[in-house]
């Protein structure tokens, strides 16, 4: 009898997550993203966010928390509860790189949040101004080592992507070009295009080498950039190093959150990444446009993490 009472006591604690996968959603879902209105996380949260809305019957919302390197979004959505219906979208560099150069960070990066999609990789383009007068790296390199301390590189900020990849350029090359940090993208490209600084790191700016006001002499990650096909890899150039300096944007949930529930989400995700005006539009961005499975995503962001903690070591940038 006791037996017997102890099997529906388990069937019964089973039913209500078996009934919440086959019913999710059953009303609107929000979307947290950890940038402005306007930027590229924003574009493609609101991108999927109409295709899954479609698809599902229920609205999926887009809500802008800024602020923090990303920590206002995060802390926000782990907070929340572990049912699916709030999720976080942000770059990985808030996962993998802030809390390492980033002081009082409220979470845990790998225990506090459920991998659930990735949807873009960054190929972040090492890009100078024409006037620095070179036209790939060992030019660059030749001409930082001849000017010492005399070329300088922009970065969105401190403990940026950025910032780590000129760092590591340095490093790995035996040169020390200055570090300019800016506020944000925008003033660190406006001055690029100004000459007011010689060369930075970006993903999204092949708008500006087509039109010949930049010139990219290599990209971070294993295999050419979509948009910059003629551009070769850090690899290809004799830096293989600086492919640790790569990124992701991606989808994650509350800790907790009922595993079929995720992979619904995934599996919708992954639909509207696929569609072939979502990966036009992503490529325009300057990503590449990305489907993977909730583990994969996790894998990314476990090595992603440990390898920013022997960069941060190894180029000695300091928390802020």
């Amino acid at each position: 009898m006791m037996r017997k009472l102890f099997s529906l006591v388990a069937v019964s604690a089973l039913v209500p997550v078996a009934a919440m996968a086959d019913t999710f959603p059953s009303k609107p879902v929000t979307i947290v993203v950890s940038v402005p209105a306007g930027g590229t996380i924003d574009a493609i949260a609101r991108m999927v966010a109409k295709d899954m809305g479609e698809s599902l019957g229920k609205q999926f919302v887009v809500e802008n928390r800024p602020g923090a390197n990303g920590n206002i979004a995060a802390d926000y959505v782990r907070r929340a509860p572990a049912d699916g219906y709030t999720l976080l979208m942000l770059a990985s560099s808030t996962l993998a790189l802030g809390p390492y150069v980033m002081q009082n960070v409220p979470f845990d990066p790998i225990k506090d949040f459920a991998p659930v999609a990735m949807t873009a990789g960054l190929n972040m383009a090492l890009l100078v101004n024409p006037k620095v007068g070179v036209s790939d790296v060992k030019g660059l390199i030749e001409k930082m080592k001849a000017n010492p301390g005399k070329l300088n590189y922009s970065s969105t900020g401190n403990g940026s992507f950025p910032h780590v990849a000129g760092a590591l350029l340095n490093l790995e090359t035996h040169t020390d070009a200055t570090h300019v940090p800016y506020k944000g993208l925008a003033p660190s490209i406006q001055d690029l295009l100004a000459g007011q600084v010689d060369f930075t790191f970006d993903s999204g700016s092949a708008v500006h080498v087509k039109s010949g006001k930049l010139k990219a002499l290599a990209v971070i990650g294993p295999k050419r950039a979509s948009a910059l096909p003629d551009v070769p890899t850090f690899r290809e150039a004799g830096l293989p190093e600086l492919e640790k300096v790569s990124g992701w944007h991606g989808v994650f949930a509350p800790a907790g959150t009922p595993a079929d529930v995720i992979k619904r989400l995934n599996a919708e995700i992954n639909k509207s990444l696929k569609k072939p005006d979502s990966v036009e539009r992503i490529q325009a961005m300057g990503f590449e446009s990305v489907a993977t499975t909730p583990e994969a995503l996790g894998n990314a962001l476990r090595t992603e993490y440990k390898n920013f903690g022997d960069l941060i070591a190894k180029t000695k940038i300091s928390a802020y």
